[in-house]
């Protein structure tokens, strides 16, 4: 199967793409693109699993060079006069959106944004309302795992964890773990355990100062604060909610999870003084969402909301659970162009057996 992924990435993609093939195979649409920031300047990629959502400057240009030559991108106003049967977009039609509102978004990806006179709309967590920007609480949780010595062990009671790992592999094993029983508790309480954790892996009080100090660290991991936000809507950008603090919403109690929901919603459209009509389900599989959420999100008041998977033309469209493409940083512009048109999806389906979740 790796031989057949490598032809298809290096020889039939390019091939499909060059020749008009992909474009010419579009059906339904519009289709939904989805970003987690751009790789700032001075930074270097250390984790396959970590770095592996974040894409390369020249790589965005590409890929929005050829939606701008091939395709219709449209902004987030004229997507949701759409939706709303308000206003007609043209054939082909692609809604830019990214996920998570680092500091890069704003430092690295609005730029070229701007260079190509586009517009995308950029799902914030609650903490991006507050004066001071902050890491992802998972994404903590990784780097402290990266920085421990191993091998470690890491035991909660009160949340009933008991994990110990030994090397790379099972690094990302006891992260995944850990995300997925932390999701069940709020904030207040995940950042108790957080600092827990950080103590079991004997690391110093301290140890984060280094990815606030550092700006190639900070652009990469830290959030964007307020101020970030209304320089986001102030370059013409769109904000959407990306729950108050980005946990495994399946995972969490009916509760905590619609909290998540309504709160993040009511936080930014009270700091910001505008509508937030958009949410981006955090993580955004069916492993981390369910028909639970996609209730949560339209008792909350928004209009729409996105999955991260099963995107392109053509897939199913549900107003709640609007499908992506989730960009990655080994994505070559062929093989973007494959998954935008819903190829890549159909040709999963006839040669795996898959088939898009109801």
């Amino acid at each position: 199967m790796r031989f057949v992924s490598s032809a298809l990435d290096r020889v039939v993609f390019p091939l499909l793409s060059r020749s008009g093939f992909l474009r010419s195979t579009v059906k339904g649409g519009p289709a939904v693109v989805t970003y987690h920031g751009v790789f700032p300047a001075g930074y270097k990629p250390r984790n396959p699993a970590l770095d592996g959502n974040l894409v390369h400057r020249e790589s965005l240009r590409q890929q929005l060079r050829l939606l701008k030559s091939r395709y219709h991108i449209v902004s987030p106003e004229d997507f949701m006069h759409w939706l709303d049967g308000k206003a007609e977009i043209p054939p082909r039609s692609v809604l830019l959106t990214c996920d998570d509102a680092l500091q890069n978004c704003l430092t690295d990806m609005v730029p070229i944004l701007r260079e190509f006179d586009l517009q995308c709309i950029f799902f914030a967590t609650g903490a991006s309302v507050e004066r001071v920007p902050s890491l992802l609480w998972y994404e903590e949780l990784y780097l402290m795992l990266l920085d421990a010595s191993t091998p470690f062990a890491i035991q909660l009671a009160d949340a009933s964890i008991d994990v110990h790992g030994a090397g790379s592999c099972d690094i990302h094993r006891c992260w995944w773990h850990l995300v997925e029983r932390l999701s069940q508790f709020d904030q207040d309480s995940r950042r108790v355990f957080l600092s827990n954790i950080r103590a079991q892996l004997k690391l110093p009080g301290n140890w984060k100062d280094r990815y606030v100090q550092n700006s190639a660290l900070s652009a990469r991991f830290l959030t964007l604060d307020l101020r970030g936000l209304e320089q986001l809507i102030a370059a013409g950008m769109t904000v959407g909610a990306h729950s108050l603090s980005h946990p495994v919403l399946a995972k969490a109690p009916a509760e905590i999870a619609q909290a998540e929901i309504v709160g993040c919603r009511s936080s930014l459209e009270s700091a910001l003084g505008r509508p937030v009509w958009a949410f981006g389900y955090p993580f955004g599989t069916p492993e981390t969402v369910t028909d639970r959420e996609f209730a949560f999100a339209e008792q909350a008041g928004f209009q729409c909301a996105f999955t991260n998977v099963g995107g392109g033309f053509g897939s199913r469209f549900r107003r709640f659970a609007v499908p992506r493409v989730h960009v990655t940083e080994d994505m070559s512009v062929s093989k973007f162009e494959a998954h935008l048109s819903g190829f890549y999806r159909l040709l999963r389906e006839r040669l795996l057996g898959e088939r898009e979740a109801a």
